[in-house]
């Protein structure tokens, strides 16, 4: 047993006090977590409400991060001093787990919402087990399967964001509407989920993002982190746009995303309200090949989508500690009261020895000194490329810096890529002697075609090497910008692909070497 200290909820309704607890021993497949900052979210609130069921007393808290202290028997991915973020747990055996969506898992109910209790207070049981943590504790049980090692450079209130909120809107975003640079998005509510959104849709080049919220402060916010628009509730309706993501899950935001909808355009509705939250929609309206589809946590699987969302933030691509709060685990009740009446966007409680974040460096486009496992987080989270979009000269900057691929494309002058066409490409175009571009045919074994292949899940453009079994593949960074992957024999040195960036430039001359 463990002495600990958590935040407990004794009625329904209640106001959040500290308790002394005991937390019990992690068993099989468990793991200990000393947690040192836990965020406070809107379905912390429904269970205090009551929307869970009376489970009181209780501990809640399910967006926890902290360090492994302990683990049980069976535990092989973790070991004591690890960083994990904690989010939702799934069985990883029924049909949406194998199918890559544990957030549909057929137990999510009962593996994240069923009371369990792991702690006692003055000898009595408290209801623990909340989305399979109850993080707001000084320690707490989890499972091995629900905990998500990261690197212990994110500061621990960024990471306490990651198991939920900006989970479920980039994962909305990122993995379920995936719109591009042809698209616009609407946003409807300004909180954590919409704002994640809307950060999201950035990094990923959505040509038009449009927010709607009624606090003036939220609006402004939005704008500051990519928004193109950002509206009250007495704006003009919003029109044709291609998706929709609805943070607020109300008749009236359900409606007023199906009428924003150009037809074949899909809105996705993540909130989470207590009962049943029927709502009415207009079948006329989905004829036009309209879709309403419900989303939990962003669709994601934690162990891919959480590193890549810190992959993003290390980028300075999503910077989250602009809508944290941070709040003394002492004051947690404050905290609570501030989120229930919307005083702050994402309060985080700073339950061990947490710090304010300074936030991540701005990132530049092309970007440069980010890590190779980043790098491969980062093109997976970009939307696709065509073929045909491909056609021109790109000057390219080599991003894994001390991989083999980079010293030699150095010793060659390389400049970049010329695509004349998709069934022409000139793979390595190198500065010569007199500054002129020449396509090195030899270097490259020869020309290259461009197709569409798919990689880690993506189909997108890739450039096929005509006598080489390599494939480069690219996402898009930017409007002009490409981020490239090479794949193949060779190209990979201890675990590590190259990475490089394109960015199209105007057209020059380019000579083939005799």
């Amino acid at each position: 047993m463990t002495a600990a200290v958590a935040a407990l909820v004794r009625e329904r309704g209640g106001s959040v006090a500290l308790s002394e607890i005991t937390v019990r021993d992690p068993g099989p497949d468990e793991i200990l977590v000393r947690v040192m900052a836990s965020g406070v979210c809107a379905t912390d609130l429904f269970g205090i409400a009551g929307g869970a069921g009376d489970r009181f007393p209780a501990v809640f808290g399910h967006e926890g991060a902290g360090v492994v202290e302990a683990v049980g028997a069976g535990v092989t991915a973790l070991s004591p001093g690890d960083h994990v973020v904690l989010s939702f747990d799934s069985c990883g055996a029924c049909a949406s787990c194998a199918a890559g969506h544990p957030a549909y898992c057929a137990r999510f109910a009962e593996l994240n919402y069923a009371p369990r209790s792991d702690a006692e207070v003055a000898g009595e049981a408290a209801t623990t087990g909340w989305m399979s943590q109850s993080s707001w504790s000084t320690h707490v049980v989890a499972r091995e399967s629900n905990a998500v090692r990261i690197d212990d450079d994110v500061p621990w209130e960024v990471a306490a964001t990651l198991g939920c909120g900006i989970l479920t809107g980039a994962g909305a975003v990122i993995t379920v509407l995936r719109p591009g640079p042809d698209d616009t998005l609407l946003v409807i509510g300004a909180g954590t989920t919409g704002l994640a959104a809307v950060m999201a849709a950035r990094h990923r080049g959505v040509r038009r993002i449009i927010v709607t919220d009624p606090l003036d402060e939220r609006r402004r916010l939005a704008l500051d982190l990519g928004a193109d628009e950002a509206r009250g509730p007495d704006a003009p309706a919003v029109t044709d746009v291609s998706c929709v993501l609805d943070t607020v899950g109300t008749q009236e935001t359900v409606a007023l995303g199906l009428s924003a909808l150009a037809p074949r355009g899909v809105c996705a509705t993540v909130a989470l309200r207590a009962g049943a939250n029927p709502v009415t929609i207009s079948q006329s309206q989905l004829l036009w090949g309209r879709t309403l589809t419900g989303v939990i946590e962003g669709d994601a699987d934690v162990h891919r989508d959480i590193p890549m969302l810190a992959a993003l933030w290390r980028a300075g691509r999503m910077p989250i500690e602009r809508l944290v709060t941070g709040y003394a685990f002492d004051d947690i009740d404050t905290a609570v009261a501030d989120a229930r009446a919307g005083r702050t966007i994402k309060p985080v409680a700073r339950i061990g020895e947490a710090v304010v974040p300074a936030g991540a460096p701005p990132a530049a486009t092309p970007i440069t000194g980010i890590r190779d496992a980043d790098l491969a987080l980062l093109w997976r989270s970009l939307p696709p490329v065509s073929p045909g979009e491909l056609v021109g000269l790109w000057r390219g900057t080599g991003l894994s810096l001390d991989h083999p691929i980079q010293r030699q494309l150095e010793r060659s002058g390389w400049f970049g890529k010329l695509f004349r066409s998709v069934d022409d490409v000139a793979p390595i175009v190198c500065t010569d002697e007199t500054g002129g571009l020449v396509a090195d045919a030899r270097l490259a074994g020869g020309g290259a075609t461009v197709r569409t292949v798919r990689h880690d899940g993506l189909d997108t453009a890739a450039m096929l090497y005509d006598t080489r079994p390599v494939i480069d593949l690219f996402t898009r960074l930017g409007p002009d910008t490409l981020l490239g992957v090479m794949t193949g024999p060779g190209t990979e040195v201890r675990g590590r692909r190259y990475h490089f960036v394109l960015e199209r430039v105007p057209d020059r001359p380019v000579r083939v070497a005799d």
